[in-house]
Formats: structure tokens, C-alpha cells, sequence
């Protein structure tokens, strides 16, 4: 027997038509360099259905790839709703990336046509010529345009230049909606191609209550970039609930952003750790603050007892690209005992409503959900890719076992379904024919009180393969603690045999354009010191 339902198509023409219809009175706050602009979800949706006409006259066909070099403002989101409802796909280019990176992805993904904001248009002037794109449209953001972009179309200009009706195409949800690049911290990162109907199910998941609970009652500030895996779904799921977004452009410092959730009465916010260890160290004053979102780095000890002491509820999580990216959610409480067990900074929570999970051993075994055995996390699901952008890329065989996406996490499982990470198979460190886990290194050492971060890398060794090595940054304010002291700390929480053959005072760690720590770069740097 066939069910009786609607077809009813899920593409992101449904998330464009519910932020028109809903959002009268909604605001989407974007901060500038002129200062905020201030406008209606409405408002938003109606310059996003503008946006087909726009590529219809810039002579961009059905399927074709929009890149954007923007930071988060409502004329990105727009972008963001208004290209794949047209039927095109958008591409959303790290502005953090170096020059070779920033060219590889844009040629890789063979886009047609770029939108970048003035204020970035200097950051593009060198590759100008080497972007291989057809046109280029600049952004208004109150910034001064670079020379060599002052003879490109300017986006208000062409959308004040639509007249609707505008000819739309109907997408279908299998239809490609967006890119994602990995971070690509070893060899050439990798295209991520998102359906329509796998964005808009990761967006009806993030609504949950077990996911980033993202509601209409919530005002959301999103830290994360949109070129960061579409700022992790969260201008999707602000536009399906109806809920009240700000968006904080290119500044980003702790202070910027402490001010911003002070003047918006931000409820909710997300940001990698870095950014919330910066905003939490400035003053102003976040009395609306109720929740912390967090993921794309392991969380440290200081930041989750900084964020209880301010009774806040902490909302860790796991995930990657491939996964667009919500994988697992923990929501820990003020009143949480983050001594126990199940609140340790490896713990990152139950898969996502829509997500499933499985452990395989080092034989290609399915392993038990006891909390004991330690296999590779592999995932799949209606938002986990099943190959990427290029065709002739080995990872489409190297990283796929049976319509299951192998991760590159060594995890355990407890019974519950609650997952902890033990480290990525690229990092453990084999030494003397034994594992040791950077990352639980690294969490023991950001335990101390007077490290503020640690990063954990094999160097080689003539004898034993590999040792650990380790970098340190001291807390704000405060002396590195001595090599002594950091062993004798360690020596009572890891196996002595362990214990980092060097741990380095620096300033700062090196980091990927998505603020992970690049321990490619850290690895050479250790190595020769």
C-alpha cells in the first residue's frame, strides 16, 4: 500500500518561501564597516528570489557554480538562499585561505561568476587575473573597492535592476545546493557537495532539542563563517524557525563580539573554542547569553569551567564537512559535574536525530557499543556525502566502506550511544609499536591551570618511531609553567612512558583557515626544534 501524502519537494525553496512568509517582523542584523543594517527575514527572502534574475543576466546556466569571498552579512545569506532556490549551486571560498588555496578551489570547483564585499576586494587584487571566473560582482559593504575591481557590476545595482516576477527554476532535492571545501590539512582539500534535501534536513535537525535546539524564541548570533560548512546550517535553521539572526561581518574579537550580544540580547551563539575563550575574556555584559554552541576543535577544561561558572549551558558537539557538519550533540548544564566521567572533554555527545554511527576495528569488524572497544568512527545518513567533488579523487575509494563514511576518529561507544573520542587516526602517535593519544595529551595538559591550549604531535625518533611532542600556550596574563612542572602534572594522569619528549612555550598555535589547529605545519615546527 502507497501513502496518501502531498509531493511536496524538500530544496531550500521551501526555507526562501517560509523566512518570506514568517519573517515580517524577524530582523537580520548584519554589522559592517558602516555600521549595522538592520532587516527583515522578509525583506531578506524577497532580495534572494531577486538573485535568479541576476544570474539569469549574467548568463549563468541551470547547475552552474557561484563562488562568494564575503564575510557573514545578510547579502551573503541571501546568496546562500537565493542561488541554489535558482537552481545554481554557491560556493563559499575561505577568505583565510593563502593565495594557492584560494585559486585551487575556485578553478577546482569551476565556478562561473564571483561576489566578493568590497572590504575583501584588496585581500583579491593579487589573483585578479588568475581566478579563471567569468564575471566578478562587488558587494557595497562601506569599504572602499580595490582599482582592479572598479569596473565590476555592484550587487545592489543588479538587483535593483530585477523586476519580478523573476524566472525561477523548480530545483529538485537531489540537486546539488552548495560546496564546502575540507580543510584539507593533508594533500589537496575535498569538494563537498551538498543536496537540497540534505541541507534541508540537517536544518529540521538542528531545531531539535537534542541538537542546537535553535528556536523562534532565540536571538542567534553566527561566529561561524559561512564559508565554514554554511556557518554550520544555522542561517538555514534561523530562517526555517524564524528566529532572530545577527551576523557579525569581519570583526570578530572578543570585544566585537561581547558588545554585539550586549546591544542584540544574543540568547545563542557559535563559534569555535578560540573565539569563545577570547569573547568570554572581555567584559561587557552577556546576562542574555543562556547557550554556548561549540565545535572544530576539542573544547578545553578552562573554557567548560568558564562557561558553568557563568551558569550558561554548554552545547559540544562533533561532526565534519562530510557531514554538513552536525555528527553528535552534549548539552552540559551549569550544574553538570564536569569531574565525572561522562562530562570529560572527549565526550561529545549521542548521534544527531537523522545521524548513525558505527565502530570498526583495525580488521574491518563492527565493533560493540560496550564504552570499551576503540575502533574508527565511520557515519552515514540523509546529510553524510557518499563521494566527493572530484570523480578521480582516491579518497572516493579510500574513504567510503559500504555506503559508510569512514571518518579518520579512533572513538569508543558506551551503551547509551554516547560517543568519546580517542584521537584521529592521523595523529595517534606509534611509539615503540604501542598508541599514544595526542588527544588525550592535549586535554591533560590544557587541564593545567596555566594553559590556556595544547597541541600534540608525533615527531620522528631514531629509537622508539615516533615520541610525542607538545606546543603550549599559557593563559592570559601568565607565565608558561616550567617542562618539570608540566611532566610532574602529566605523570599522575597519563602513563609515564607518555610523557612528551618536549613541550614548547609559543605564543600561538598554527591554524587552518576553520581554526583547527595545523598540525602539518606544527609536526615540521617541533620536529626541528
Amino acid at each position: 500500500m502507497k501513502a496518501l501524502m502531498q509531493e511536496f519537494p524538500l530544496t531550500l525553496e521551501l526555507v526562501l518561501e517560509r523566512c518570506r512568509s514568517v519573517g515580517t517582523r524577524t530582523e537580520v542584523v548584519s554589522v559592517g564597516p558602516a555600521g549595522p543594517d538592520r532587516r527583515t527575514w522578509s525583506e531578506v527572502g524577497e532580495r534572494a528570489v531577486r538573485i535568479a534574475g541576476v544570474l539569469d543576466a549574467l548568463g549563468v546556466a541551470r547547475g552552474g557554480r557561484v563562488a562568494t569571498f564575503a564575510w557573514n552579512s545578510h547579502r551573503h545569506v541571501e546568496l546562500f538562499l537565493g542561488v541554489p532556490a535558482a537552481g545554481r549551486v554557491v560556493h563559499g571560498v575561505n577568505v583565510r585561505l593563502s593565495d594557492e588555496e584560494i585559486l585551487y578551489q575556485v578553478r577546482h570547483a569551476a565556478d562561473d561568476v564571483l561576489f566578493v564585499d568590497a572590504s575583501l576586494t584588496g585581500r583579491l587584487a593579487p589573483l585578479r587575473d588568475g581566478l579563471a571566473v567569468r564575471d566578478v560582482v562587488v558587494m557595497e559593504d562601506g569599504s572602499p573597492v580595490h582599482p582592479a575591481f572598479a569596473r565590476c557590476p555592484l550587487y545592489e545595482d543588479l538587483l535593483g535592476s530585477v523586476c519580478p516576477p523573476v524566472r525561477r527554476f523548480v530545483p529538485e532535492p537531489d540537486d546539488a545546493a552548495w560546496i564546502c571545501y575540507t580543510s584539507g590539512t593533508t594533500g589537496h582539500p575535498k569538494g563537498v557537495v551538498a543536496s537540497h534535501q540534505a541541507a534541508v534536513l540537517h536544518s529540521m535537525s538542528s531545531m531539535t532539542v537534542d541538537s542546537h535546539a535553535i528556536s523562534r524564541q532565540d536571538v542567534l548570533l553566527a561566529i561561524t563563517p559561512l564559508f565554514h560548512v554554511n556557518a554550520w546550517g544555522l542561517p538555514y535553521t534561523a530562517a526555517m524557525a524564524g528566529t532572530k539572526l545577527v551576523l557579525p561581518g569581519r570583526e570578530v574579537s572578543g570585544a566585537a563580539l561581547g558588545a554585539l550580544i550586549e546591544s542584540e540580547r544574543v540568547t545563542v551563539a557559535a563559534a569555535v573554542p578560540t573565539v569563545w575563550i577570547d569573547l568570554l575574556a572581555d567584559g561587557h555584559d552577556l546576562s542574555s547569553l543562556r547557550r554556548v554552541l561549540c565545535g572544530g576543535a576539542p573544547a578545553p577544561r578552562t573554557l567548560l569551567d568558564e562557561v558553568a561558572r557563568r551558569g550558561l549551558v554548554f552545547c559540544k558537539g562533533w561532526g565534519m564537512t562530510e557531514m554538513l557538519p552536525s555528527g553528535t550533540m552534549q548539552h552540559l548544564t551549569p550544574d553538570t559535574d564536569l569531574d565525572s566521567p561522562g562530562a570529560a572533554v572527549t565526550m561529545v555527545g549521542r548521534p544527531t536525530p537523522g545521524v548513525q554511527l558505527r565502530l570498526v576495528g583495525a580488521e574491518g569488524a563492527e565493533l560493540p557499543w560496550d564504552g570499551v572497544a576503540v575502533g574508527e568512527l565511520q557515519s552515514r545518513g540523509p546529510w553524510v556525502v557518499r563521494a566527493y567533488l572530484d570523480p578521480e579523487d582516491d579518497s572516493n575509494t579510500s574513504r567510503f566502506d559500504r555506503g559508510w563514511l569512514r571518518t579518520g576518529d579512533l572513538a569508543r561507544i558506551a551503551p547509551d550511544g554516547t560517543v568519546e573520542l580517542v584521537d584521529r587516526t592521523k595523529d595517534v602517535i606509534k611509539s615503540g609499536g604501542e598508541w599514544i593519544s595526542s588527544l588525550a595529551l592535549e586535554q591533560a595538559l590544557s587541564a593545567h591551570p596555566l594553559v590556556a591550549e595544547a597541541a600534540v604531535v608525533g615527531v620522528p625518533d631514531p629509537y622508539w618511531g615516533e615520541r610525542p611532542a607538545a606546543a603550549i600556550v599559557a593563559t592570559a596574563g601568565g607565565t608558561p609553567p616550567s617542562t618539570e612542572e608540566l611532566l610532574a602534572w602529566l605523570g599522575t594522569r597519563v602513563p609515564k612512558w607518555w610523557l612528551p619528549e618536549q613541550i614548547v612555550p609559543v605564543r600561538c598555535l598554527p591554524r587552518t583557515g576553520v581554526g583547527k589547529y595545523d598540525k602539518k605545519v606544527l609536526r615540521t615546527q617541533l620536529a626541528g626544534a
